[in-house]
């Protein structure tokens, strides 16, 4: 099958956009021979809660308020993610690409190569995490936000968790998607969690010995420097013609309708 990769460079959008923008790539890849990735960030800064989450009762809405903070519902499972001063990828294709194989861990397992092919290009050897068993164990014990918990053939980097992921599969077509936090804001989310104090401490303190970031790996990197070597990595991992071209005004308009 002939595919070529889309690289869609969104910078920082609203949130709403975001989220709409990658479930619009997600409905009109069934009807195209293209891969996409998208990279983007987030402005103002968002929490982005699972598919299955419900924002009252979780979220402190006085205190996101306070901080300029968004939220909106992703399309794709787990817990919540505060995206700030991240990068967050999204991968879509159709099931007929037979290099993302035909289950959700052969998947999880190519898009790990890429990121960690791109990773590595900006000086950040990691891992892929692939302890089921253990991600069991520690749901089992805390409800932990999306960003603390390893999951399948999710980035590691000197023992702590990078980069998290989630994926929707549709009948033809997957979506995955996730973040890189560059700095150490992503470890705020307590803050704006409708828990008590002495939980809001507890989870900041497992973020902080169970999470990393880019710049305590390489203070050199940057947003656009990480995002040219995500993008090498996968046009080197995947080996597909490649092109880069940015939303048309028509695409623009069906996206801003989904928002």
């Amino acid at each position: 099958m002939s595919l070529l990769l889309r690289i869609i460079r969104d910078g920082a959008q609203p949130a709403v956009f975001n989220m709409a923008a990658d479930r619009y790539l997600l409905d009109r890849t069934p009807r195209s021979s293209t891969i996409s990735l998208r990279l983007y960030s987030w402005l103002p800064p968002a929490i982005s809660l699972g598919c299955m989450e419900k924002a009252r009762g979780l979220l402190d809405k006085e205190m996101m308020a306070k901080n300029g903070i968004e939220w909106v519902a992703r399309p794709t499972g787990g817990r919540a993610v505060l995206h700030w001063n991240d990068i967050t990828y999204s991968c879509v294709f159709p099931k007929k690409a037979e290099v993302f194989g035909g289950t959700i861990s052969e998947s999880y397992s190519m898009i790990s190569r890429c990121l960690m092919a791109g990773l590595a290009l900006a000086g950040m050897p990691c891992e892929s995490h692939k302890s089921a068993a253990e991600y069991a164990a520690t749901k089992r014990k805390i409800k932990l936000p999306c960003f603390l918990s390893p999951n399948r053939n999710e980035i590691m980097a000197q023992g702590k968790k990078l980069a998290g992921s989630a994926q929707k599969r549709t009948a033809e077509a997957v979506l995955q998607h996730g973040s890189i936090p560059i700095d150490g804001s992503f470890r705020r989310l307590p803050e704006f969690l409708a828990v008590s104090p002495e939980e809001r401490s507890r989870l900041r303190a497992l973020l902080d010995k169970k999470c990393i970031c880019v710049h305590e790996i390489n203070p050199a990197i940057d947003y656009d420097k990480l995002s040219a070597c995500i993008i090498k990595g996968f046009t080197e991992t995947l080996r597909y013609s490649a092109f880069e071209k940015p939303w048309d005004d028509k695409e623009l308009e069906e996206i801003r309708e989904l928002a």
